[in-house]
């Protein structure tokens, strides 16, 4: 009997150390599996910033979607200075405004027709005019979508008579869009159209 108890002991013993086996095995299953998609959700909140095609730096600490408002910010600068930064060069200028067109829907491309076949750009290259732009603040509405955004910013005009400096205001909507070479903040700018582009000053050349 008592070589019967300690066989049922031993059995008992081996049956306890299996389930204990099976249940940490469990546990560590369940565990990898957790850390794991925990992982890749932190990894998908990271922003990488790349050089080439290599990443050079990670920006820790900065969720995507904390960063989207700067991000829209951006774009919109770049957009303004492409668009409204004008040199007396017919080539120069064709390939800011297809830069320009590329991160925007038809409403710019309609801008540029309009500005173009009106002679605009024929009279800045023909009298030597250089337009620069300066973004002066942005103001994005989040709570809507498509976000609507309207910029603040100031025009200078260079003539050889002199210079004329304007206040001009824009308005557009923000389209979250998939991120390419052309649109590397993943935004298309939508609805575009000039405010307002009034006079604020006026300096005439030293030299006329």
């Amino acid at each position: 009997m008592k070589s019967l108890r300690n066989m049922e002991n031993a059995f008992s013993l081996v049956r306890a150390c299996f389930f204990t086996v099976i249940a940490c095995n469990l546990l560590s299953v369940l565990f990898c599996y957790g850390y794991t998609r925990w992982f890749n959700a932190k990894q998908n909140e990271r922003i990488y910033a790349l050089e080439g095609e290599v990443p050079v730096m990670i920006a820790l600490g900065q969720n995507v979607k904390e960063n989207r408002e700067a991000e829209a910010k951006a774009q919109l600068t770049e957009f303004h200075k492409l668009f409204f930064s004008i040199v007396p060069d017919m080539e120069e200028i064709k390939y800011n405004m297809r830069q320009a067109m590329l991160m925007s829907d038809n409403s710019v491309s309609e801008e540029f027709a309009f500005l173009d076949d009106n002679g605009y750009f024929r009279q800045i290259c023909e009298a030597q005019i250089r337009c620069s732009y300066k973004c002066d603040s942005i103001h994005i509405d989040f709570s809507e979508y498509p976000y609507p955004a309207t910029v603040f910013g100031r025009t200078s005009i260079v003539r050889p008579s002199g210079s004329t400096f304007r206040s001009l205001v824009t308005s557009c909507s923000l389209r979250n869009v998939l991120r390419t070479d052309e649109i590397p903040h993943g935004y298309l700018i939508e609805n575009f159209k000039v405010v307002s582009n009034s006079d604020i000053d006026n300096i005439d050349s030293l030299f006329k």
